[in-house]
């Protein structure tokens, strides 16, 4: 079908058309509403485990000893209280944060059924606006955290709080713990967050993509129906002609006369009286 004939099926058919594009107007409206919490901001930062005295700024200090320190707090942070000391830091709520690293032990198999508590907890986690990622270095003392938020300059309020809800956490361990003062953990942020926005055209891309997709799929129910009214219209033409010619042979067919009834033989279509 030409691409005139398809725009006279939808302007005759302009009901079924119109019906369509509210159809598609409506999907893209709701991918709208329901992305409205989906990350668009992403900011990094760098948190340096180290000593009072820099081991990594001494030659004479092995800095291994920071490197597992390192992983552990790495884990640590991911942990619901210092998750509170990084909201209260960045002055949002505490159930607006969530946050993974890394993970040791055993591997376990991908088919494991996750229990229910757990995976209602991933359910409330994915709605979280914020989602921070911690990662340590496996060669230096050096955790990576990772902040995705609503917009890029939120994602880099959060991320700079890390270091300082972090800081205050391990002080107030330190000092309930009366740790002395040359055996406590130092912890230093290398540089302010690094943020940018790294999907903020993706709900307009679900937006025209829902639109498009719905839109497309309408004109081809349109047409193919259509098609086939068409055909059937034509089909029946055929058959029409046919039935037609047939009768018109029959009446035109030559009488056979038999000589031992004396009388015309019916030809095809005929009665013999």
């Amino acid at each position: 079908m030409e691409l005139s004939e398809i725009i006279k099926t939808l302007r005759a058919r302009w009901i079924a058309t119109g019906i369509v594009v509210a159809l598609a107007v409506a999907a893209a409206l709701a991918v709208r509403l329901s992305s409205h919490t989906v990350p668009t901001g992403v900011a990094t930062t760098q948190i340096l485990v180290d000593s009072p005295s820099s081991e990594l700024a001494n030659l004479n200090q092995d800095p291994t000893p920071l490197i597992s320190r390192a992983s552990v707090f790495a884990q640590v942070m991911t942990s619901n209280t210092v998750l509170q000391y990084i909201a209260k830091a960045a002055g949002v709520g505490g159930d607006q944060l969530t946050a993974s690293g890394p993970y040791s032990g055993s591997g376990e198999v991908l088919n494991t059924i996750t229990p229910s508590e757990a995976r209602s907890s991933q359910v409330v986690a994915e709605k979280a606006p914020y989602r921070l990622t911690f990662v340590a270095q496996q060669n230096e003392p050096v955790i990576t955290a990772t902040v995705q938020g609503p917009t890029e300059l939120d994602a880099a309020r959060v991320a700079n709080s890390v270091y300082a809800g972090t800081k205050a956490y391990v002080a107030a361990a330190q000092q309930e713990g009366h740790t002395p003062t040359e055996h406590r953990v130092t912890l230093r942020q290398l540089g302010p967050a690094e943020a940018g926005t790294v999907n903020s055209s993706s709900r307009t891309t679900m937006e025209i993509a829902a639109l498009l997709g719905v839109l497309t799929l309408g004109v081809l129910l349109i047409v193919g129906f259509e098609g086939l009214r068409r055909r059937d219209r034509e089909l029946a033409g055929v058959q029409r002609d046919l039935e037609s010619q047939l009768e018109m042979v029959a009446y035109d067919a030559p009488v056979a006369y038999d000589p031992r009834h004396r009388r015309p033989v019916a030809s095809a279509g005929e009665r013999r009286p």
